[in-house]
């Protein structure tokens, strides 16, 4: 979070440790086989004994950076790549007039009726006509100006920004409508309460995040021959570490925590590693 690393960087004098906000990293630089640091857009080198990359690294460098041997996903990409349709997520944020019901769900899911022609339509590269929408209904008044209003997300699973085009204004407006249209069975009258509502799409995934094509990655599932996993946190290249939703144990907010609290304890136990004991 942004706003976690500011807090940090405040806690440390000038000068002793430097902190660089709003910088996009374009390659990982490497010395003697191992990393040495990142190179920004501006072409700045900033120098470094251990690398920690919070994306898919193979984007960054021009090397393998798994071991000979390591079990690796099969089937849809998840090294983040770009290569396979890993899906992403649409959510519309909705301001709505007149309070919430005290009675309605935290969070309601409006599931698709053919789930199956749904799952094709995302991993073929398509909309789905009827995709399922999650409609998460906080009471949290930090997300309203008062009683009399409503705070209201509305999210469904999609298809990457390639080969759509999630920039595109008109299809933009149109799948928004899509997943209002359907929230409207668990949230009935919906149209009548809008005021606003903003739209983010893979594309704006994409854009703040670096994720190719604003995929979202999945949670790791034991099983499979390990075909359902994801790298792990130590690479080939000596110094450079994974952490974040595309490494080991994959994605999800608990699982991405995880990875760096793995890649901590790598760095100060060493390579022998093997967890919390």
């Amino acid at each position: 979070d942004p706003d976690d690393l500011r807090a940090e960087a405040e806690l440390h004098p000038t000068g002793q440790t430097p902190f660089v906000h709003g910088a996009e990293v374009v390659r990982i630089v490497e010395k003697d086989g191992a990393a040495a640091g990142v190179e920004l857009a501006d072409g700045t080198v900033a120098p470094a004994d251990r690398v920690v990359a919070g994306v898919a690294p193979g984007r960054l460098v021009a090397r393998a950076l798994d071991r000979d041997g390591d079990v690796g996903p099969r089937g849809t990409d998840r090294s983040g790549s770009g290569a396979g349709q890993v899906p992403g997520r649409f959510t519309v944020l909705l301001s709505l007039r007149g309070a919430r019901d005290p009675d309605a769900a935290h969070r309601t899911v409006v599931h698709s009726p053919d789930g199956s022609a749904e799952a094709a339509d995302v991993f073929a590269g398509r909309t789905a006509a009827l995709p399922t929408v999650t409609v998460t209904r906080p009471d949290d008044p930090a997300t309203r100006p008062d009683e009399g209003h409503e705070a209201v997300t509305l999210t469904a699973t999609v298809a990457a920004h390639t080969p759509l085009d999630w920039s595109d204004p008109a299809l933009r407006e149109r799948y928004a409508d899509v997943l209002a249209e359907r929230a409207g069975a668990a949230l009935p009258g919906l149209a009548q309460r809008l005021i606003r509502r903003e739209v983010r799409t893979p594309a704006d995934t994409e854009a703040q995040t670096g994720a190719a094509g604003g995929s979202v990655p999945p949670p790791a599932l034991a099983g499979g021959s390990g075909g359902f996993l994801y790298p792990a946190n130590s690479t080939r290249l000596t110094g450079l570490y994974r952490a974040g939703g595309w490494a080991h144990p994959g994605g999800g907010l608990a699982h991405a925590g995880m990875s760096g609290a793995l890649v901590a304890g790598l760095i100060v136990e060493g390579a022998e590693f093997r967890g919390s004991r």
